[in-house]
């Protein structure tokens, strides 16, 4: 991989080389049944090239590959490629980075994962034997590592381990479906912890009620809060705020939202998904970055474009998705600041409101100004402090960047979604709730 790099030197170009390996093994279940074990390993390699003139080249290629080729194809790229104002940096000298590796994900054998699974399986047929259940186990490891004209490199590891069940319960007309997750860096997630939240949204579930449309407090759970986030995160984006995208571009160092909200950006955060201890352009991550602090808008995302673009630095943002995606602005591992009192006694105090967990339609809100509409996929309706039971044929709508403004409470304890975003519950007030007549 060094020898692209080298050439790219020799002909007068700056570039890095980005090369992300993994090895994944999954077992599923569909309907309670076995499906089978796969085991997968893939590595992709992104190159980019910056020349004289400043134009930016991209090829993306997967080994084997000549070493000449793929400089030449970026080479060919950045004929059509913008003019970029930044350079790519030199790395920093040390070589003690942090991995995240658990030997237990490495050693786990395909039959202590069909143990795991058939336990999943069993506990929910004994207790809730009416329901269809689908289990998800993934395990594996991963390994980035950067490679420079200035010929330096750089690389971490981490290992993943991913549990999801779909619970599914027909009755009639009706179909209810539960969906529940953990995913972490090693190999101590609590699978009692998650059949107890999948029975208790089951049980939750069994008696169906109704709610009148109107403007309802609504307290929503860790997963179910992402309506609200992900608005914000768009908006956060330098890629967003530089193309005049982003409803935050003008509002930084600004107090927008309830003092109750912080946010803060941790990315070397032990065993969380997304921990790293540089981005995806070589830059050094910190210990923490504030986000929001107690409302106000201190810092967005920024990769080396982006920055480049506003006369900002860049803050270690610089993601890809993939090693076929040039890096664009993201996170790395996120906190939302928690309150002082459980989610027990936030329920306890609705007179009457609306708990939500999932929604439909998120991808087909209007992310970009923070406007929102979505169906309620699961959601209790609260009245004199107790969950009276599932809601159907309902919708919620409001701004995310309104109702951050709006938050009352926010509960002490929090949870983990998709293993890097660590979120509390949320109640908001007021929220626009509609339902089928």
């Amino acid at each position: 991989m060094r020898e692209v790099v080298s050439i790219a030197r020799a002909r007068g170009l700056q570039a890095d080389l980005f090369v992300r390996k993994v090895w994944e093994k999954s077992i599923e279940y569909e309907a309670g049944t076995f499906r089978g074990y796969v085991v997968r390993e893939h590595t992709g390699c992104g190159l980019r090239v910056i020349r004289p003139d400043k134009h930016l080249g991209f090829y993306a290629f997967t080994p084997p590959c000549a070493p000449s080729e793929a400089v030449d194809q970026a080479l060919e790229v950045s004929a059509f490629g913008d003019v970029v104002d930044f350079t790519i940096p030199s790395y920093p000298s040390t070589t003690e980075w942090k991995d995240f590796v658990d030997p237990r994900l490495e050693e786990l054998s395909v039959r202590e994962m069909v143990e795991i699974g058939e336990y999943l399986v069993g506990q929910l047929k004994a207790t809730h034997p009416e329901v269809l259940t689908n289990v998800r186990i993934v395990a594996g490891r991963e390994e980035r590592e950067l490679f420079n004209h200035h010929e330096e490199e750089i690389r971490f590891a981490r290992t993943f381990f991913d549990i999801s069940i779909e619970a599914t319960r027909v009755k009639d007309d009706d179909i209810l479906t539960v969906y529940v997750e953990r995913g972490w860096g090693n190999r101590d997630i609590d699978v009692d912890d998650l059949l107890k939240e999948v029975e208790l949204r089951l049980d939750l579930s069994e008696r169906v009620v109704s709610i009148q449309s109107g403007q309802y407090p609504v307290l929503f759970t860790p997963s179910g809060c992402m309506v609200l986030l992900y608005p914000l995160l768009y908006g956060l984006s330098g890629r967003n705020i530089a193309f005049g995208k982003s409803p935050l571009q003008d509002k930084l160092g600004k107090v927008l939202f309830s003092s109750l909200f912080s946010l803060v950006e941790v990315p070397q955060e032990p065993w969380a998904l997304g921990s790293c201890p540089f981005d995806d352009e070589g830059i050094l991550t910190p210990e923490e970055r504030v986000l929001v602090e107690s409302g106000k808008v201190e810092d967005g995302f920024w990769d080396l474009w982006s920055a480049a673009r506003t006369g900002r630095r860049t803050t270690a943002s610089g993601f890809r998705r993939s090693p076929w995606d040039m890096p664009e602005p993201g996170f790395s591992v996120l906190k939302i600041k928690n309150g002082l009192r459980d989610r027990e006694t936030l329920v306890e105090e609705l007179e009457e409101g609306l708990v939500v967990d999932s929604l439909l339609g998120l991808g087909q809100s209007n992310i970009a100004s923070g406007f929102f509409s979505c169906g309620v996929q699961l959601g209790f309706y609260v009245r004199g402090g107790e969950i009276q039971g599932r809601v159907k044929n309902v919708m919620i709508s409001g701004n995310a960047y309104e109702a951050l403004k709006n938050i009352k409470e926010l509960s002490r304890d929090c949870r983990w979604v998709q293993g890097s975003i660590l979120a509390p519950y949320i109640l908001v007030e007021p929220i626009q709730v509609n339902a089928a007549s």
